[in-house]
């Protein structure tokens, strides 16, 4: 076989493949769920949106794993866009934290899952800055001057090993 019918076998197959990645199988359609924020403490509210096919018109959650409602319908999403559903959900406070799977079935038989963390209640809260007092400078000048030593041997070193007598 010559080069250029590899190479046109090989492009052809390229194509073939690019093409069936471009195209999934109706088979693999799931609804897309997401749930913002992603860790919520118990008592804590929460959005999820399940983003189904177009010809969806309704979709419902089920809440069981975490302690909510067994059926929840959620609401039509007009910003989503067709097929887009949404609500806010509030974690009872007697969820245990953990990690904890949303299983979503639109109207059309798509199913879909997002995932819900529900934190410790005392979690630490998280600050918007530094605790650092800025750069300390003793440290920098430690540090500065052990890379200057490094630096200078590492020359020293490889000075010596040129000067040396090169016998044949």
């Amino acid at each position: 076989m010559g080069t250029l019918a590899r190479r046109t076998a090989m492009t052809g197959a390229i194509g073939a493949a690019a093409a069936a990645l471009s195209f999934p199988v109706a088979a693999f359609a799931a609804a897309d769920v997401t749930v913002n924020p992603a860790a919520v403490a118990p008592g804590g509210v929460f959005t999820v949106a399940a983003y189904c096919s177009a010809s969806a018109t309704s979709a419902q959650l089920s809440g069981t794993s975490w302690g909510g409602p067994s059926e929840i319908n959620l609401d039509g999403y007009a910003e989503g866009g067709p097929g887009a559903f949404a609500s806010s959900l509030t974690v009872p406070t007697t969820t245990l934290p953990g990690t904890y799977t949303l299983d979503v079935t639109c109207g059309d038989g798509e199913t879909g899952s997002g995932s819900l963390v529900v934190s410790p209640a005392g979690a630490p809260a998280g600050g918007g800055g530094s605790t650092s007092g800025g750069p300390n400078r003793v440290m920098l000048a430690v540090g500065g001057s052990l890379v200057l030593v490094s630096g200078a041997g590492a020359g020293l070193l490889l000075r010596r090993r040129y000067r040396g007598n090169h016998c044949a």
